[in-house]
């Protein structure tokens, strides 16, 4: 498989307009490629173990929610990349393999920039559907994509400020069934709306599931978009954030694993931290506030 038809099969789909978007550009604060970097100490030049994973790679059992290892192709063409840089699926060389490990592979994004990286599981994970990936036995993929994007790893993200994220396992948002969360830049004015909101955003995973605020975001067009999210804070990124997802958002609500979106950035105020947002496109939310949505792409900045 070709880089360019690889490439290809995961560039970022289009938006549709939003309409009510006036004046919604003055509170982006929108910025293009910036030439800052991530908000946090150097790493070492290597990762450090998976504390979440110290005995190496553990793999889901194949079934129809976390996939099969014998998926390739179309939908699958992620996890047939994975394989190519493992040396377990034949194919022409891959020059993207930026760094692959007993647990995940780092791969460049579709658009080629240098804010734009996915890490995906070193094995069979179809997305954020899949129990496996809130499991003690999972890798921490958080953890290890915020290292990875930080200056002198093979993900570096070349922008401001770092965002994470991964989509809802919509067919309609998400082109590859192949777990990876995205290492990009994230527009500027969603920080300066999270610096604004901090003081209502908690730091209580049981109050996560009610902490819903609203967010302007940017379709790949340029077009502003409001949508709510659930906004946590947490210290560091030790403890795995599907985890806190799965218990304290969708057990207590009964919402669909499957159809959530998380985000992870830099808090810049206070003693700093992360934020993590969550939403779903059927996201309950005040009155008067934009709805939900079941992708990270808003929030992002690719190109």
């Amino acid at each position: 498989m070709s880089g360019n038809k690889a490439g290809n099969q995961i560039r970022r789909r289009q938006f549709v307009r939003f309409s009510g978007a006036a004046g919604a550009t003055g509170i982006l604060g929108l910025t293009g490629m910036g030439t800052g970097i991530a908000h946090a100490g150097l790493p070492p030049e290597s990762p450090p173990p998976d504390p979440g994973n110290p005995g190496g790679a553990a793999c889901p059992q194949p079934s129809s929610l976390c996939g099969f290892p014998s998926d390739t192709g179309g939908r699958f063409d992620l996890w047939d990349r994975v394989q190519v840089c493992e040396g377990t699926r034949s194919g022409p060389p891959f020059p993207d393999c930026l760094r692959t490990t007993t647990t995940y592979v780092v791969l460049r994004g579709g658009s080629g920039t240098n804010h734009d990286f996915l890490l995906v599981p070193g094995c069979r994970v179809s997305g954020i559907e899949c129990p496996f990936v809130a499991t003690s036995n999972a890798p921490n993929y958080w953890l290890q994509a915020w290292i990875n994007a930080q200056p002198g790893q093979p993900g570096h993200v070349v922008y401001p400020h770092v965002g994470l994220g991964i989509n809802s396992a919509d067919p309609a948002i998400r082109q590859q069934d192949q777990l990876h969360i995205h290492m990009a830049g994230i527009h500027s004015g969603v920080q300066t709306q999270l610096n604004t909101h901090d003081s209502a955003i908690t730091n209580d995973p049981t109050r996560w599931r009610n902490q819903i605020v609203p967010i302007w975001g940017l379709t790949s067009t340029g077009s502003p978009a409001p949508r709510s999210y659930r906004v946590l804070h947490v210290a560091n990124l030790n403890d795995n954030l599907f985890t806190l997802l799965r218990d304290f958002v969708v057990a207590p609500t009964g919402a669909a694993m499957g159809m959530q979106t998380m985000a992870v950035t830099p808090r810049l105020v206070g003693n700093g931290g992360f934020y993590v947002l969550n939403s779903e496109p059927g996201l309950p939310v005040p009155p008067g506030q934009p709805g939900g949505t079941g992708t990270v792409d808003l929030l992002l900045a690719y190109r």
